[in-house]
């Protein structure tokens, strides 16, 4: 989570970053949030509700979509925060590795910690299945890179993915905070690697978006924490 190293102006407009996926940045802890259009028409699934989802909500209803699901990357609160706002107000199920139940759970604390006034409300998760081919029939692809937390994933749909925390444009997504692995995040990073074509556009937690290429050259940072360069 390194919201705070990425400022960007917060505004009510949604930015348009891929075929049919626009960005949401805001929340107290501001962090990306997508809203994707879906093949039926006037419907959207949502990646990584931050801790303002009212913005979020506004900014889909200006595009006229209506959020069928939400989908995490990680149970981390800026991810997660708002996903209980899309479940109460159109029934849309919230997917997350299972693997991250415990994470998501600690939230509250976290942000007491992290002296932010906010709390959230936790969403009745439905455990996704890795490496199945849909997710809440969406055509999504969870793919696993345990390391940030232990459930923390990226999410494939089509020439597109979502990475969390766990794969940035520009620098490297580390902190301390529990359940966080340094050493695990690199192996999971460097198994994915060479299977994520360069011409993929990464859409990360915090940031800008990205080629994977741009990415792999590019982020000298990326680079050293995977040994690739000297530091």
């Amino acid at each position: 989570m390194l919201a705070r190293a990425y400022p960007a102006p917060l505004s009510g407009a949604p930015e348009r970053v891929g075929d049919g996926v626009w960005k949401v940045t805001g929340g107290g802890f501001p962090s990306n949030a997508y809203i994707c259009a879906t093949e039926t028409p006037g419907e959207a699934f949502i990646v990584d509700p931050g801790l303002d989802p009212l913005r979020i909500d506004r900014a889909a209803q200006g595009l006229s979509l209506t959020p069928r699901q939400v989908f995490c990357t990680h149970g981390h609160f800026d991810h997660i925060g708002g996903a209980s706002h899309f479940q109460q107000a159109y029934g849309a199920p919230v997917f997350l590795h299972p693997a991250d139940l415990k994470t998501m759970k600690t939230s509250n604390f976290l942000l007491m910690v992290l002296k932010l006034e906010q709390r959230i409300v936790l969403p009745e998760v439905t455990p996704v299945d890795p490496g199945a081919t849909s997710q809440g029939g969406q055509p999504l692809r969870y793919l696993p890179v345990p390391g940030h937390t232990p459930g923390s994933c990226f999410i494939r749909f089509g020439r597109q993915m979502f990475t969390g925390d766990s794969l940035y444009a520009k620098g490297v997504g580390l902190s301390d905070l529990p359940g966080e692995n340094h050493g695990l995040l690199r192996k999971s990073l460097l198994a994915l690697w060479d299977q994520i074509p360069g011409d993929t556009l990464i859409h990360p937690g915090h940031g800008p978006s990205a080629r994977f290429e741009e990415i792999a050259t590019g982020n000298r940072a990326l680079l050293a924490f995977l040994g690739e360069v000297a530091s």
